[in-house]
């Protein structure tokens, strides 16, 4: 992920770097002005809970680079300086990506000094190219920059949505769009990895939109995406007093069967969820592609206002988001007063993430990566395990467990459960 997030100073900023990073999960981020030295971003660190990485200080109040990746990326820095810093990242099957941040400088008469810069690094590079960044230069510049693309034999990877990057955010004639921020690769990195996509993420902090790419993000799910099968408790609803009520009322509505009474509350309870919290998501969705509309569209008029209103928003729903997310985030720490330090959606979705199986092995020895191959290869398994081996079960010798449970214990274990019983252990 790359974005020129115009300073880190203030919580609104550091907010939204935490939902960019809770609902992307990047491996990887490139921030450039950040308007901060080595000391203070370490607070920024702290707070997105990515200790690992290089920070260069900025001069005076602007500048300011940061290179960060979440634990267990291997990530080795090759070199640096306040306009560029270039790594290595070891991905699995021991193949090598190298991935430069650049930020051009900002002086258009001191630019060439920034392409010696960026050239001297590809002239390093034997391994797949990433190059993320900004600040290519004005219009009457653009083919100094097209003549490094051509020498370092580097491709400009379309975004899958959105086009421009940057918005001056005036009106009239004044009002301004360019795409300055993007991915460029070397051509055998496109060729190995047939599914790269990259996308722009509107930002209501920073004139400059955030950038991903995702070596994978075109790839094909070989299973279907069913949320109606996936319903489960959720925290929220324990805290919530309307949820309480909607639960009592659909489940005390007469019915004897727990099947029925169950379906009924998931239905009831579902349909509200989405009511309440679904919306949220639908309606950033909504507000994110009206943005991209806007400043891709080629009308003026009243589009800068139209952008503002959307992106301040945008901005009220992501605050929104943040605290649903808290609510659900199921951590101890969250009541023992560490509220400010994590990123809730993080910590939330990271289960369902370890959770995710991606290959399983077979009897024979074989890697099956198919979704239902590896649920065939669980079920053989598990039939496998709990089969009888054919040993009487009657000529075991028990004789020398010792009885630990009495005949009245026995009797209370083995009787019916009450209505009341059910109700209390619900509750």
């Amino acid at each position: 992920m790359y974005w020129n997030c115009r300073g880190m100073g203030n919580p609104a900023k550091i907010r939204e770097l935490k939902q960019l990073i809770g609902a992307h999960n990047p491996d990887i981020i490139f921030l450039s002005e950040t308007k901060m030295n080595g000391n203070d971003f370490r607070r920024v660190q702290n707070k997105c809970r990515l200790q690992n990485g290089l920070t260069l200080n900025s001069e005076g109040r602007s500048g300011g680079l940061a290179l960060m990746w979440k634990e267990g990326t291997n990530v080795s820095i090759q070199s640096y300086s306040k306009h560029h810093i270039d790594s290595i990242v070891n991905l699995e099957n021991n193949k090598i990506m190298r991935v430069t941040g650049f930020y051009g400088h900002a002086n258009p008469s001191l630019r060439n000094n920034s392409w010696d810069i960026l050239r001297r690094v590809g002239d390093s590079v034997r391994e797949y190219w990433v190059k993320e960044g900004g600040r290519t230069g004005v219009r009457a510049q653009m083919h100094d920059f097209k003549a490094v693309m051509d020498d370092l034999a580097l491709v400009d990877i379309k975004p899958d949505n959105g086009w421009f990057t940057w918005v001056n955010n005036r009106s009239g004639g004044g009002l301004v769009k360019e795409r300055i921020d993007r991915f460029l690769s070397s051509v055998s990195l496109v060729e190995n990895f047939p599914f790269i996509a990259t996308k722009v993420v509107r930002k209501t902090q920073s004139d400059h939109d955030a950038i991903l790419l995702d070596l994978w993000g075109r790839r094909p799910r070989d299973y279907p995406n069913d949320h109606r099968l996936c319903f489960k408790f959720d925290l929220c609803w324990a805290g919530d007093r309307e949820a309480k009520t909607i639960i009592d009322s659909a489940w005390n509505r007469g019915d004897t069967e727990y099947g029925d009474k169950i379906e009924r509350v998931r239905s009831v309870l579902g349909h509200w969820q989405l009511q309440k919290y679904g919306r949220i998501k639908s309606e950033i969705r909504r507000l994110e592609k009206n943005i991209d509309r806007l400043i891709d569209s080629s009308s003026r008029g009243d589009s800068v206002k139209n952008l503002k209103e959307s992106r301040k928003r945008l901005d009220f729903l992501y605050a929104r988001e943040e605290r649903y997310w808290a609510q659900r985030s199921r951590s101890k720490w969250l009541r023992e007063g560490d509220r400010n330090t994590r990123y809730f959606h993080a910590k939330a979705t990271g289960r369902l993430k370890k959770n995710f199986i991606e290959k399983l092995k077979d009897m024979d020895g074989n890697w099956v990566t198919n979704h239902k191959a590896i649920s065939q290869v669980a079920k053989n398994y598990f039939l496998r395990l709990f089969r009888s081996n054919g040993q009487r079960v009657d000529i075991q010798e028990v004789g020398y467990i010792q009885a630990c449970v009495t005949r009245e214990t026995n009797e209370w274990l083995i009787r019916d459960y009450t209505e009341n019983e059910v109700l209390q252990a619900i509750k």
